[in-house]
C-alpha cells in the first residue's frame, strides 16, 4: 500500500476525518455557550477519543517531519534568538537610564 512520506494513509486519514468531525460537533459553538448535539454524530467514547489524540500525534509528527516545516521552524528560532537580543540589550539601557537619572536626582517610574 502506498502512503505518503509526510501524510496519513487513506485509511488513517478517513478515519481521522471522521473523528475529527465528531469531535467538533461536541464543541460549543460560542465559547462557554450550550453544546447542541446532533442526533446523526455520536460524541466520541474514551477509546475514540483515545485513537483520535494517536492519530492527531502520527498526523503532527508527519508534518513536522515535512522540509519546508523543518525549514519555517529553524527561521523561527533564529527570528526568536535575534529578538531576544534586542530585548536584552533594551533592557540594559533602560537599567543605564535609571542608574543614570537616579544619580541626578530625577524620579523616573519604569513598570
Amino acid at each position: 500500500m502506498y502512503e505518503p512520506k509526510y501524510k496519513l494513509n487513506k485509511k488513517d486519514a478517513k478515519r481521522w476525518h471522521a473523528l475529527l468531525t465528531r469531535h467538533c460537533l461536541e464543541c460549543p459553538a460560542k465559547p462557554g455557550g450550550k453544546v447542541k448535539h446532533n442526533p446523526k454524530y455520536a460524541p466520541l467514547t474514551p477509546e475514540e477519543n483515545a485513537e483520535f489524540e494517536a492519530l492527531c500525534k502520527k498526523r503532527s509528527d508527519k508534518l513536522m517531519a515535512h522540509p519546508k516545516i523543518q525549514e519555517s521552524l529553524r527561521h523561527q528560532r533564529r527570528k526568536d534568538r535575534t529578538l531576544e537580543k534586542l530585548v536584552k540589550r533594551l533592557e540594559r539601557l533602560v537599567a543605564k537610564m535609571v542608574r543614570t537619572a537616579k544619580k541626578k536626582g530625577v524620579k523616573i517610574d519604569v513598570d
